[in-house]
């Protein structure tokens, strides 16, 4: 990489951390040419593109919510056998269930990760990484993949995350075909459950990070933009025990959980602060279960998302705080309601780093000469596990999947054009990771 453009990285970067909060600074498109066998991959991607699309099909009709383990144990058994097709030791790997604080007391079980390994002599270590669940359910109406006629593909996943998968894939069996594969030490994780903030397979990603050089995660982009920095996410949970009691003939012996969770919840929400990039929302409440009873239990499912560490806990104070205090209360009953409360801050913010901002400075100038071009960078609200590589020091660039918009929604989609010059992409990419890591 050129003097110059490093440098510019790094002032970047200096930038970023001096500003509060992080903003997304320009980073510049690296000036590169293709090789001779550069071009060879992408003529390799190019003659495939038929069978890449067919991929993408069937691994976006199969469906992966999270709760889904089925599906998930479905779709993990095919990413395993693709894996060890291209010479890669796999193993699967467990995380416990986890109990969730709410009136139902529900638990949430999690599918077994996937780790592909791959040892060559090379000291260049590299982990891919990607998620297989969606947040669509089995039951949901969207649940295939649609190609129309302008190339647009709409499906569940498609960008988030199936389409980075297939990418990945693609770019391993290119590299491979070109003689590439051998002497590369390679490591992919596959988990399960990023789409509830990783929750179980944090510690097996934070400790897989340590092991390696460089994370490609292959998470997709918006509006062909790679992200440069992310918030922080939180999560946060409020269960409310009152006193269930007859709403007409005997209202006054009640403890209404729900009143209770009503006053938190204007509390919680007026913790956002647009100015310092800090939200808090209450997504999901419930509480009681008839109209004519008082209700006894209420609970709420809470999303944090901060720019700093130190935000972050504040948050976590502060949510403590407003648990720690009744605003309802009832003679009667003294000591309802009782307020239960749980948090963790699941992600980390994701800072600019030098060397990520080196290899989104070579993405973009490859991205021009492919087809696609990046356009730039931005600061993002969203999470990926590249926040938790990066988190313990493992340099990460997080969004070199499809660009796409909708996530998360009914409108999510794709396009051909991106599937197959993002495939380009990461197999130029990847080659030059095992190449010649020293120009990054």
């Amino acid at each position: 990489m050129k003097s110059s453009t490093k440098l510019l990285a790094m002032l970047g970067m200096a930038l970023s951390l001096a500003s509060a909060p992080v903003q997304a600074d320009e980073i510049v498109a690296e000036t590169t040419s293709l090789s001779a066998a550069e071009e060879a991959l992408i003529d390799w991607v190019s003659e495939r593109e038929e069978a890449i699309l067919e991929e993408l099909t069937s691994h976006v009709n199969i469906n992966t919510g999270t709760a889904n383990i089925a599906g998930l144990d479905q779709y993990r058994d095919l990413l395993q056998a693709e894996l060890e097709a291209l010479g890669f030791a796999t193993s699967l790997h467990a995380s416990a269930s986890k109990e969730v604080l709410s009136c139902s007391g529900e638990s949430v079980n999690i599918a077994d990760h996937l780790v592909a390994k791959r040892q060559g002599s090379s000291t260049r270590r590299i982990l891919l990484s990607g998620h297989m669940d969606t947040v669509f359910s089995v039951d949901d109406e969207f649940q295939t993949l649609q190609v129309l006629p302008d190339g647009t593909l709409k499906g569940p996943g498609v960008a988030d995350m199936k389409g980075g998968i297939v990418v990945m894939l693609n770019a391993l069996r290119a590299v491979k075909d070109a003689g590439l594969l051998k002497d590369a030490s390679i490591t992919v994780v596959l988990n399960s459950d990023e789409e509830i903030g990783s929750i179980g397979s944090r510690p097996l990603l934070e400790e897989l990070a340590k092991e390696h050089d460089i994370g490609l995660v292959y998470e997709g982009s918006y509006q062909d933009t790679f992200t440069r920095a992310r918030k922080g996410l939180g999560q946060a949970r409020l269960k409310v025990t009152g006193r269930e009691s007859h709403s007409g003939g005997a209202h006054q012996d009640g403890v209404s959980a729900s009143l209770e969770l009503a006053h938190k919840v204007i509390e919680i929400e007026a913790l956002t602060d647009y100015d310092n990039q800090t939200t808090v929302n209450v997504g999901v409440m419930a509480g009681g279960e008839k109209r004519n009873t008082v209700p006894g239990c209420a609970d709420a499912y809470i999303d944090m998302r901060f720019p700093t560490q130190e935000a972050g806990e504040q948050l976590k104070q502060n949510i403590a705080a407003i648990a720690a205090k009744t605003t309802t209360s009832n003679s009667r009953h003294p000591g309802l309601p009782v307020i239960d409360s749980w948090a963790i801050l699941h992600r980390p913010a994701k800072l600019p780093h030098p060397e990520v901002d080196a290899l989104i400075a070579q993405a973009m100038g490859l991205s021009a000469l492919i087809g696609e071009p990046v356009k730039g960078t931005r600061y993002a609200g969203g999470g990926t596990d590249g926040s938790l590589t990066q988190g313990v020091g493992l340099p990460t660039i997080d969004s070199v999947g499809l660009d796409g918009a909708g996530a998360h929604s009914s409108r999510e989609e794709s396009s051909v054009q991106s599937l197959i010059a993002r495939t380009k992409l990461a197999a130029v990419m990847l080659a030059r990771q095992i190449t010649h890591p020293a120009n990054q």
